[in-house]
């Protein structure tokens, strides 16, 4: 007895994974996106570390760092946020906003400290304590100009200006459960993984029938 739909649909299911992974090799679907890891536009890279109760942001090479803005964002009481916007020396007018889940009880009222100790990266310590010296308070830029990095979905749905979107004929109606895009923490967008579920679910209506 043959099963020539089954053996299809077996097919489908191991050549995915393994389209996704060539893919994932050969193309970034987040290439423009900068990780801060020193291979992205701003060719800077981040390390932000909870040391002894205090938040330290190390920004290399030395130098790098003009400007630093930070807001606590505890809407979610149960992962609050540090949201923080870098000013680079590659455009001073420029902010990139970032965002760094919290382990640390961070409260408001905080401090940031420079050490000019160090010699190849820029280190500032942001605490509730006073530190001493060597380290010297450093002055922050006024809040971040937005909650999320550019891009982020947040911004377009609490953008008033933006103009409702129209729908297109037989797209879901007002009120309806859509999927979300799959999110991280830093506003990137993966909706892989949605499109192979419908896929998948497209596959499976063809056998039935």
């Amino acid at each position: 007895m043959k099963y020539p739909k089954f053996a299809s649909f077996l097919a489908i299911l191991f050549i995915l994974p393994l389209a996704s992974a060539l893919g994932g090799a050969t193309a970034d679907p987040d290439a423009d996106y900068d990780r801060l890891d020193g291979r992205g536009a701003s060719g800077k890279k981040v390390d932000v570390i909870e040391w002894e109760g205090n938040l330290e942001i190390h920004v290399y090479p030395v130098g790098s760092l003009k400007g630093l803005a930070l807001k606590l964002d505890k809407r979610n009481k149960d992962k609050p946020v540090m949201v923080i916007g870098y000013r680079f020396d590659s455009d001073t007018q420029k902010q990139l906003i970032r965002r760094a889940i919290l382990g640390i009880d961070l409260r408001e009222g905080f401090r940031a400290y420079k050490d000019p100790m160090t010699t190849d990266y820029d280190k500032i310590v942001i605490s509730n304590n006073g530190l001493a010296s060597p380290l010297a308070l450093f002055k922050l830029d006024q809040d971040p100009k937005q909650l999320y990095p550019d891009g982020h979905p947040a911004l377009a749905a609490n953008d008033p200006k933006k103009p409702e979107a129209r729908q297109p004929a037989g797209s879901a109606p007002q009120g309806a459960v859509q999927e979300a895009p799959e999110l991280d923490e830093n506003g990137t967008i993966r909706p892989f993984f949605s499109e192979q579920k419908r896929f998948l679910r497209d596959e499976m209506n063809m056998l039935r029938r």
